[in-house]
C-alpha cells in the first residue's frame, strides 16, 4: 500500500512538474528567439531585370517563358526550400502550348526576404496575387503549386476568392495538403497536444537558434543528411544523381534562419476554409504513394474536401518531389488539365 502510495499521486505529480519545467523552457526559447529575431539583419530585397514588387516592398524574381500568344498562361508556385526551376520539366513540356510564369518565392532563390514577420503562408498568398496581376497578361490563368506553392494557392483563394472561375479558371496542387501537417509524423493525440501548448511553435524557433550551426555544419552534403533526404523527400524511388545533386545544392544554399522562419506558419498553417472555392473550377490533386513529407492521404483528403471538380491523380512510387522524379506523369496530367481548360474558356463554349 505505502509503495502503491509513494509511486502513485506523488510519481504523477512529480511528472506533472517535469513536463510543466520542459513546456516552460520551451516557452522561453521561443520568446528569446521572437526577442532575437528583430536583432538579425535580413537579406535585402534587390531588384532585378524582371520582377515584381510585393505589397511589403519585396522584390521576387520572376521569369516569362513559353508561347507568348497563348490562350492561357501557367503560373508555376515552388516549395519550401527551393526555387522557380524545380519545374523545368513541366516549362519543357508546356512551353509550346502555353505563356509560363515562374517566380521564386521570398527568401528563395534569387528573391528578397524581408523580416521574419512575413513568414507567412497568408503573405505567400499575397505574392501569388500581385505575380497574378502584375505578370499573368489580361487572359485566362492556370495556377500550379507544389508543396508549399500549393499552400499559397490556397491562401490565395482565402483571401481573393473572386479570381478563381474569373481570371484563374484551373488549378494543380502538386504534393500538399489544406492544413494538419503536424500529423504528418506525429500520432494525433501528440500533434493535437504540440500545436494546442504551443510546443510545436516553440520547437520551430528553438531550430532558428541554432540556424547559423546548422549552416555551418551543413548537413545535407554530409552521409547521414544526404541519407535522410532521399528517404524524406524521394521515398524508395532513387533519383538520378543530378537530380538528387540538384535537390541537394538548393538545400545546401538555403539559409536555415529562413527555413526555421517559414516552419512555425507551416505547422500552424490551415486553410481548408478556402476550398469550396476550387469548386468553380478544374482543379487537379496530384501526389506520389511514397511521399514522406506530405503523405498521399492529406492530398486524397484534399481531393475529397474539394469534391466532384477535383480530380487526384497518385503517382506509383513516387516521392516529395514528383515533378522532379515522375516528370512524364506529372506533364501528362498538367496536359489533361489544360486541355479541359482551354475547352471550357473557348469562346463559344456554352459551359
Amino acid at each position: 500500500m505505502n509503495d502503491r502510495l509513494r509511486n502513485g499521486p506523488g510519481r504523477r505529480n512529480g511528472n506533472s512538474a517535469a513536463k510543466s519545467g520542459r513546456l516552460m523552457r520551451m516557452v522561453a526559447v521561443a520568446a528569446l528567439a521572437g526577442a532575437l529575431r528583430s536583432l538579425v539583419p535580413m537579406s535585402p530585397a534587390e531588384e532585378g531585370p524582371g520582377g515584381v514588387r510585393t505589397d511589403d516592398g519585396i522584390w521576387l524574381r520572376t521569369q516569362i517563358l513559353g508561347r507568348q500568344d497563348a490562350p492561357v498562361t501557367v503560373v508555376f508556385s515552388h516549395g519550401f526550400a527551393s526555387h522557380a526551376q524545380e519545374f523545368r520539366y513541366q516549362c519543357e513540356a508546356l512551353g509550346r502550348r502555353a505563356r509560363l510564369v515562374l517566380f521564386d518565392q521570398r527568401g528563395h532563390g534569387d528573391s528578397g526576404w524581408g523580416t521574419y514577420r512575413s513568414a507567412t503562408m497568408d503573405q505567400l498568398g499575397r505574392d501569388l496575387g500581385k505575380v497574378i496581376d502584375q505578370q499573368a497578361g489580361e487572359g485566362p490563368v492556370v495556377l500550379v503549386g507544389h508543396s508549399m506553392g500549393g499552400m499559397a494557392v490556397m491562401s490565395l483563394a482565402g483571401q481573393r476568392p473572386g479570381l478563381f472561375g474569373h481570371r484563374v479558371v484551373g488549378v494543380a496542387l502538386l504534393s500538399t495538403a489544406a492544413g494538419h501537417l503536424t500529423k504528418m509524423e506525429l500520432p494525433d493525440g501528440v500533434a493535437r497536444g504540440a500545436v494546442r501548448t504551443g510546443l510545436a511553435t516553440a520547437a520551430a524557433w528553438s531550430l532558428w537558434l541554432l540556424a547559423p550551426a546548422i549552416d555551418r555544419v551543413a548537413p545535407f552534403r554530409r552521409p547521414w543528411g544526404r541519407r535522410w533526404l532521399l528517404k524524406q523527400l524521394f521515398g524508395d524511388d532513387k533519383p538520378s544523381p543530378d537530380t538528387f545533386r540538384a535537390v541537394q545544392e538548393t538545400l545546401v544554399h538555403t539559409q536555415q534562419s529562413m527555413v526555421s522562419a517559414f516552419y512555425p506558419a507551416m505547422v500552424a498553417y490551415n486553410r481548408t476554409d478556402s476550398l469550396d472555392v476550387f469548386r468553380r473550377i478544374p482543379t487537379l490533386v496530384l501526389t506520389g504513394d511514397d511521399d514522406r513529407t506530405v503523405p498521399q492521404q492529406r492530398s486524397k483528403h484534399l481531393a475529397r474536401s474539394i469534391g466532384d471538380n477535383a480530380r487526384i491523380v497518385t503517382v506509383p512510387g513516387a516521392g516529395h518531389m514528383v515533378n522532379l522524379t515522375h516528370s512524364r506523369a506529372v506533364n501528362d496530367a498538367l496536359t489533361e488539365l489544360l486541355d479541359q481548360v482551354e475547352t471550357e474558356t473557348r469562346p463559344g463554349n456554352p459551359g
